[in-house]
């Protein structure tokens, strides 16, 4: 015989958290297709220069990614974003009608315990012995307190209205290209016996095609599931989305030319047209942006945003990362 802990009933617990509710005509099948599409554009050029050193760069990095994504069931309860305040007060006060419950239920349990431990898998045992059970406590201050139990139990596991819905990321693909070049010039003392005592470097890096999956999606028949997701939050009217990424570095080409002499950097500069990989930031903090959470604009089945990010360069070469983003689903 099996007793249910208090952890069990902690899902009952969440799901009754709910707001306000929305429609639930308001929400798509669960299953439901969906295409969260978007483009990344960096773009930097500039020039400095002092009366010994230039460097001039033009750099161009873009991915565009497509993911589909399948409707969750309906929720009171977020998933990409943390409740607000009424939620989280309904939270505490479910939490206390659990550890009341538990409280209530410990001398029943302590019996329970008790006849588990002489019938050991003796169902007969175990039947007659909670039959004796239920007999003594009738009309006991133990029984009512069971009872108790039993309505804070039932009071946890109200069910809300759904509120949100989510949806999840099934696979995603998509293409990029790269194409930067940097021209330099410095007065590096090993550069002494060089026209003009200056040293000439140029740098061409040039990159285009899929964009990669892991190994591990590579097994998958639709791919890696990815951090791509989007949730809608009927009360409010706001979507909360976390953006498609590259999840693996892209592959590019890097040709160096220069006149430096050999000694002129601690690492030898490579003759030739070199395999690189490029970890693409889309945001300003790294490779991936925490959920975007924008209001909607007539609808969340057909929506769409911009955003611009000023991102910093390993040289002082800024530049503005474009982010476009487009959801469609039916």
């Amino acid at each position: 015989m099996k007793f249910r802990s208090l952890a069990s009933l902690l899902p009952l617990c969440a799901a009754s958290l709910a707001g306000p509710s929305a429609a639930a005509d308001g929400f798509a099948a669960a299953g439901t297709r969906a295409t969260l599409s978007v483009d990344y554009v960096y773009e930097s050029a500039g020039r400095k220069q002092d009366r010994i050193d230039l460097h001039e760069w033009r750099v161009h990095r873009s991915a565009s990614l497509v993911a589909t994504l399948a409707a969750q069931p309906p929720s009171p309860l977020p998933t990409m974003q943390p409740p607000d305040a009424a939620q989280s007060a309904a939270l505490n006060a479910k939490a206390g009608k659990g550890q009341a419950a538990a409280a209530k239920m410990a001398p029943m349990m302590a019996s329970v315990e008790q006849i588990m431990a002489r019938c050991g898998d003796d169902e007969a045992c175990i039947t007659h012995e909670t039959s004796r059970l239920g007999s003594a406590m009738a009309g006991t201050s133990q029984l009512n307190q069971t009872l108790g139990a039993k309505a804070d139990i039932d009071a946890m596991a109200g069910q809300g209205a759904p509120r949100y819905q989510a949806w999840q990321a099934l696979s995603q693909q998509g293409r990029y290209r790269i194409d930067e070049t940097a021209h330099i010039v410095h007065g590096d003392p090993i550069c002494m016996s060089l026209p003009r005592a200056r040293c000439t470097r140029d740098e061409r890096r040039e990159g285009a095609g899929d964009i990669p999956l892991s190994p591990q999606a590579k097994k998958l028949p639709q791919g890696l599931p990815g951090v791509t997701a989007f949730e809608v939050d009927g009360v409010r009217q706001t979507i909360t989305l976390m953006l498609p990424v590259p999840l693996m570095p892209l592959p590019y080409t890097e040709t160096i030319t220069t006149d430096e002499p050999a000694g002129t950097h601690s690492t030898p500069t490579p003759k030739g047209p070199q395999p690189r990989q490029l970890a693409m930031r889309t945001s300003a903090g790294g490779a991936s942006a925490p959920p975007l959470t924008v209001p909607l604009k007539g609808g969340w089945r057909s929506h769409s945003g911009e955003r611009v990010v000023q991102l910093d360069g390993k040289a002082g070469e800024s530049g503005r990362l474009t982010i476009r983003w487009r959801l469609t689903a039916p």
